[in-house]
C-alpha cells in the first residue's frame, strides 16, 4: 500500500502506516488459512477515525491485492439489498432477513465493509444479525467508519439497545484508529497530490447565486416547464425538472422534502451520470422541523459520492456545511457531508458581476 500511496504522489502518515501493516498481517492470516484449510478464522478489523484520513482508501488498496474469495460492500448498498430481499424471499426457508444475511456472505472468505456508521435501531438489528452470523461462520470483517464502536447508534433514546452489539464488535474485532491531522480531502500533504477519489464527483460544483451566466460558463441551462416530468425510481413518486439520457435535474424540496428513501437516490444514480440539485437553501438558516430533509440530502450526497455521480448544487448562498450552530438540524453526520462536498469546485459570483447581471436584467 506504501509503493500505492507513492504512485499516488503522497505518502502514508504514522497512523495510516499503522493500519497498512495490520491489513497485511490479516491478508496473510487469510491466505495462510486458505492455504492450510485452517478452520481458525483471523480476527475482523475496525478501521475508524476522522473523516478524511484515508480509510476507505486504504481498504480499497488492500482490497486490489488481497487473492482470496471476498466482497465488499457500502453501508447504503448494504441496506437497500437487504430491504429489497425482506420482500423478495421465500419465508417458508426462514426469516427473510437471515436469507438476505447469507446471500451477502454466500461463498466468500472476506466482507469488506465500507463507512459503517448506526443511526437507526432497525438498522442496528441487521447488523447485529450480520455479525452473529459472520462469526458462526467464521468469515472475517474489514470496516471502515467514522466513529469508534462505543460511538455507534449515539440516541441516548436507543445507544442502550445496541451497548451488546459494541461490545460484541469489541470481542471480535481488532479496533485500529487512523487519527492523522489533516482532513486529505481538503488539504492534502504539503507537496503531494490529493489523495485519489471519485473523478466524477470531484468534476462536480457548488454554485451561487446560481445566474444564467454562471450556469452557460458550466454548460447549464435551467430547463423550460415544459421539461418537467415525474420519476417512480422505487416506490416514491418524484418530480423532477429534466431527465435526459444522462442527466437528471431536481429542486431540492421534491427531491428531500417529501418521503424519498435511499433507495430511490441508489435507483436513480443508476440511470443519471450527471445530477443537478438547485434551489439548495442555505444550510445556516436550517430550523429544528428541517432535521429529516437534511439527513435525507446527507444520504443523497454519500450516494453520490460512492457512485461517483457528478453533482452540481446551486443556491443563493452561503452553501457551507463546515458551520453547525447549536441546535442545528443539520445531519449527525455533518462533517463526512462537509468533507465530501469540498471535493467539489466553487462559483461564487463577485459583487462586480452581480451588478452587472442585475443592471442587465
Amino acid at each position: 500500500m506504501a509503493l500505492d500511496a507513492a504512485r499516488s504522489g503522497f505518502e502514508l502518515e504514522p497512523s495510516q502506516r499503522q493500519a497498512a501493516e495490520r491489513l497485511a498481517v490479516f491478508g496473510a492470516q487469510v491466505t495462510g488459512r486458505r492455504r492450510t484449510l485452517s478452520r481458525k478464522s483471523p480476527r475482523s478489523l475496525y478501521l475508524h477515525g476522522p473523516v478524511g484520513r484515508g480509510k476507505t482508501w486504504l481498504m480499497d488498496s488492500f482490497y486490489a491485492r488481497l487473492q482470496v474469495r471476498k466482497r465488499r460492500v457500502h453501508f447504503h448498498d448494504f441496506f437497500r439489498g437487504l430491504h429489497a430481499g425482506t420482500h423478495n424471499v421465500d419465508a417458508g426457508n426462514g426469516t427473510a432477513i437471515q436469507q438476505s444475511v447469507d446471500a451477502l456472505l454466500a461463498e466468500i472468505d472476506v466482507l469488506f465493509f465500507d463507512e459503517f456508521h448506526v443511526h437507526d435501531v432497525g438498522d442496528g438489528m441487521f447488523i447485529s444479525r450480520l455479525l452473529r452470523t459472520a462469526a458462526q461462520r467464521r468469515i472475517p470483517l474489514v470496516v471502515t467508519s467514522n466513529y469508534a464502536p462505543d460511538e455507534l447508534l449515539p440516541n441516548p433514546l436507543w445507544h442502550d439497545h445496541f451497548v451488546p452489539t459494541i461490545e460484541a464488535i469489541k470481542e471480535m474485532m481488532d479496533i485500529v484508529e487512523i487519527n492523522g491531522a489533516s482532513d486529505f480531502r481538503r488539504f492534502p500533504a504539503g507537496g503531494s497530490a490529493p489523495v485519489p477519489g471519485p473523478e466524477g464527483f470531484r468534476a462536480g460544483r457548488i454554485i451561487a447565486p446560481g445566474t444564467p451566466r454562471q450556469l452557460g460558463r458550466l454548460g447549464l441551462f435551467t430547463p423550460s416547464p415544459l421539461q418537467s416530468r415525474v420519476l417512480t425510481p422505487t416506490t416514491q413518486p418524484i418530480v423532477v425538472r429534466n431527465s435526459d439520457p444522462d442527466l437528471l435535474w431536481v429542486g431540492f424540496e421534491e427531491l428531500c422534502g417529501g418521503l424519498t428513501s435511499t433507495s430511490d437516490f441508489l435507483a436513480l444514480a443508476e440511470r443519471y451520470a450527471t445530477w443537478v440539485i438547485d434551489q439548495v437553501p442555505s444550510p445556516a438558516g436550517a430550523g429544528p422541523d428541517s432535521a429529516p430533509v437534511w439527513q435525507r440530502f446527507s444520504n443523497v450526497v454519500d450516494v453520490l459520492h460512492d457512485q461517483d455521480i457528478t453533482l452540481f448544487l446551486i443556491g443563493k448562498g452561503p452553501l457551507d456545511w463546515d458551520v453547525a450552530a447549536p441546535g442545528s438540524a443539520l445531519p449527525v453526520d455533518l462533517a463526512r457531508i462537509a468533507s465530501r462536498l469540498s471535493l467539489l469546485g466553487r462559483s461564487d459570483i463577485d459583487e462586480a458581476l452581480a451588478q452587472e447581471e442585475a443592471a442587465g436584467s
